[in-house]
């Protein structure tokens, strides 16, 4: 069964870059490497099409993602006994920090659909990056709200110490924070 890998952080912490090198990475080591991400896989991305024409917080929109998060989990189930690896761009708990913790939908919503989530990741690794030096590397939404993105930013602090994530200092150099990551994965295997 595939090593679980997640990746959180607010946007622009580096998750995607780091997943993309770690993947080549492995994959030269002779290991079977699957990514998983809402932006990629089967009608994901038409959903994702869907959700983004919604204000932000609109409720229409804040289930279509929760949607997709159930997708990617469920991708990632099947693909668990053909893979040694699943490196996942974000997580179900991405919800919990992004709409109950900062955007105020009430946690028995995400309760009742946590029920699905039968499996969690093996290694979560938390990009932190100060929202300044995210909001350079890449422009969103979520970014160009800055009440909004400091509650992310502090629920995904918050949620990193009660369920013991990996911290990566996610403003250092990408070879450094890869091979940090790297190090922890081939410790795992």
């Amino acid at each position: 069964m595939a090593l679980v890998i997640a990746f959180e952080g607010v946007p622009g912490s580096g998750k995607t870059t780091i997943i993309q090198m770690l993947a080549k990475d492995l994959q030269v080591r002779g290991l079977r490497v699957e990514i998983a991400d809402i932006d990629s896989s089967g009608h994901i991305p038409v959903l994702h099409t869907i959700a983004r024409t919604y204000p932000f917080g609109h409720p229409a929109r804040i289930f279509l993602y929760w949607t997709l998060r159930l997708q990617q989990y469920d991708m990632m189930q099947e693909i668990l006994n053909k893979a040694d690896i699943i490196l996942a761009d974000r997580f179900w708990s991405s919800t919990l920090v992004f709409d109950i913790r900062a955007g105020g939908v009430p946690l028995e919503c995400w309760e009742w659909a946590n029920q699905h989530i039968k499996r969690q990741p093996d290694i979560t690794f938390l990009f932190e990056v100060s929202l300044g030096i995210a909001q350079q590397r890449k422009r969103t939404e979520i970014m160009n709200n800055p009440d909004y993105a400091q509650r992310v930013e502090q629920a995904y602090s918050q949620l990193a110490g009660s369920l013991s994530w990996t911290r990566v200092d996610a403003t250092r150099e990408l070879v450094e924070v890869r091979n940090n990551c790297m190090k922890i994965i081939l410790s795992r295997l």
